[in-house]
């Protein structure tokens, strides 16, 4: 009997699948490393969330075959350990797609309406807040969009389609030839900060995304735009935009996710009523966490039968 390690979040609708298969589930109970060591041990599988696979975990995992992340980020896990000791690392690409652009798009439009602020006002009786704080519509507005992968393709399909918004993109990884006319591509970077209303960056956190939204980049809005972060808190420099919002030289800002999670309630960007946090929860739409812990076991079942899952990320050495 094969055993794996899953998080206690599992989806019920997994842990069936995977029990009814026959598989052992052992539940992680801590992720620090001496943990996750005695924990990874003996199983011959592992579902991942954010906890780090790192090259200790990786080695004191006698029997592992397969770490199925839940999700598309993969900076927790180490892949050169894990191509150094055959282990197959696969990721849920496609579960979550839409509800993270949609959860970009929902940011946007509690910006542009201030949404938290007026609920705060009318729980207080002040009734009257809707002659004082303004509003706006995101019709016709201009969304630019740093990267086009499929979470940014569907972020800008739902701008453009349901709300008639102009669409810029910077992205200087794609043929820009496959996509609509619809969708107008910029050459650099500053000229995308400088006409869109709503900047939203839909990349992959590296050494080349690192801070892209920084003091330089951000001084390139209009002072009515609005920046929005559903990717990885170090995209932005938090410190950057906590100047910018601060001093009124942006709109407003919203975000998902956060340079240091979870994020203190000391954190500068809280003080400030012209920003919007979330806990890292775009993602976690009860539809798309389902199809994420569903991709993931049928992954890790597909490798223990022979099979080859889909979105393998790694180049694990054959043993």
């Amino acid at each position: 009997m094969y055993k794996i390690l899953v998080p206690k979040a599992l989806k019920p609708a997994a842990r069936d699948f995977l029990t009814e298969k026959g598989y052992e589930l052992s539940y992680l109970e801590g992720t620090d490393e001496e943990t996750m060591k005695k924990a990874i041990a003996d199983c011959d599988a592992a579902i991942a969330r954010t906890e780090k696979y790192t090259p200790a975990v990786i080695e004191a995992a006698r029997k592992l075959k397969i770490i199925a992340r839940y999700g598309i980020g993969y900076e927790n896990i180490n892949l050169e350990a894990c191509d150094a000791k055959g282990v197959t690392v696969t990721l849920a690409r496609g579960c979550n797609t839409y509800s993270v652009a949609e959860h970009a798009i929902s940011l946007m439009l509690a910006c542009f309406r201030q949404i938290p602020q007026l609920n705060n006002e009318v729980r207080a009786g002040h009734w009257k807040s809707r002659d004082t704080i303004e509003t706006h519509e995101a019709r016709y507005k201009t969304f630019g969009s740093i990267g086009i992968g499929p979470i940014g393709m569907e972020a800008v399909k739902i701008a453009h389609f349901g709300f008639q918004m102009k669409i810029l993109v910077y992205d200087k990884f794609v043929d820009q030839s496959k996509f609509p006319d619809w969708i107008e591509f910029t050459d650099t970077l500053e000229e995308m900060m400088e006409r869109a209303d709503v900047v939203s960056p839909h990349l992959p956190l590296n050494k080349g995304t690192f801070h892209i939204l920084n003091a330089d980049s951000i001084s390139h809005m209009k002072p009515t735009g609005v920046l929005l972060n559903v990717s990885r808190g170090a995209i932005w420099d938090e410190k950057a935009v906590y100047k910018a919002l601060k001093e009124h030289r942006i709109a407003a800002a919203g975000a998902d996710v956060f340079e240091t999670e979870p994020p203190t309630p000391e954190t500068p960007l809280f003080e400030l009523p012209n920003f919007i946090g979330t806990p890292h929860t775009a993602a976690l739409s009860e539809e798309a966490i389902t199809a994420v812990a569903m991709n993931c076991a049928h992954a890790i079942d597909d490798l223990l039968n022979g099979r080859e899952p889909m979105y393998i990320i790694n180049h694990p050495v054959k043993g």
